[in-house]
């Protein structure tokens, strides 16, 4: 379940327990085709359920995101597996992850290709970068891996934004 943390910096309990439910959450997926509906969507998608203190900053670690973006990228791994070869329509999935505050990544299915394009990026602003070697992420097979910096003038900060999913 999705819940923010709104009390300062309480000590993070259940750890372990939070982890392996996200895991859970990830298998859930196996098996499972989402097709685009009657009305027409460009994308569906899965924000992370987890308690914000689990993946934001300063509760969180390096190992404990990790784990995350592992079990979100294994859900992503299913979805794309999901399609069969007489689903011919446009079907792309990808993970949208937010650093450091990840509580807002994501697993989307794309259905749009110039949708997918503009979410995916033309190119990897933070190349030679790579979020995959940085956090030791387990890709799916076929996966790329794209970053750029989004910078929010109004709220006066900015954060990374890395895009792990099929290619376009």
């Amino acid at each position: 379940m999705r819940q923010l943390q709104l009390s300062g910096n309480k000590k993070l309990r259940g750890v372990p327990r939070r982890l392996r439910a996200l895991e859970k959450w990830a298998k859930n997926f196996e098996g499972h085709y989402y097709p685009r509906s009657e009305l027409g969507e460009k994308f569906s998608h899965w924000k992370i359920p987890v308690l914000s203190s689990l993946v934001n900053p300063p509760q969180t670690t390096t190992e404990i995101q990790t784990q995350c973006m592992n079990a979100m990228l294994q859900a992503a791994n299913f979805l794309a597996q999901s399609v069969t070869e007489d689903q011919q329509h446009y079907y792309r999935v990808a993970c949208l992850f937010t650093l450091p505050w990840m509580f807002s990544s994501e697993v989307t299915i794309f259905y749009d290709p110039d949708y997918y394009r503009g979410f995916f990026g033309s190119q990897h602003q933070l190349a030679p970068r790579k979020l995959s070697a940085e956090f030791g992420l387990i890709l799916p097979a076929g996966f790329v891996e794209r970053g750029c910096i989004v910078r929010d003038e109004e709220e006066g900060f900015s954060e990374e934004w890395w895009c792990i999913g099929q290619p376009l």
